[in-house]
């Protein structure tokens, strides 16, 4: 799966295959592109994942825990192979007491 890296300073992500806003302003799916995202900040636990997704996602968690590792959220995308599917990296920055970012994977069916 190609994993295409975007930095941003704001979370307004459009699908390219419908055109429609990824997620609604309250978080929920608003394409049925969608397989799956991920946040950095909790990696362990994928919103919005595709029921195919499901068992592979474990079996992931579960070698991570055999090789006493966290989840690898990239390594587990780039082992898909889903030729229509894109996971898109997207880091946004921004300011409250300083500077904070946030990085979340979001994969999108675009075939």
């Amino acid at each position: 799966m190609q994993i295409i890296k975007l930095e941003r300073d704001d979370w307004n992500f459009f699908c390219p295959a419908t055109g429609r806003p990824v997620f609604t302003d309250d978080g929920e799916p608003n394409t049925p592109a969608l397989r799956g995202s991920w946040c950095h900040e909790v990696p362990e636990e994928p919103m919005h994942l595709a029921e195919e997704l499901k068992p592979l996602w474990q079996q992931h968690l579960d070698a991570q825990a055999v090789k006493d590792e966290g989840a690898d959220v990239v390594g587990f995308l780039q082992s898909l192979d889903r030729p229509n599917w894109v996971a898109f990296e997207i880091t946004t920055f921004g300011m409250a007491c300083g500077p904070v970012w946030s990085t979340a994977w979001t994969v999108l069916d675009l075939g």
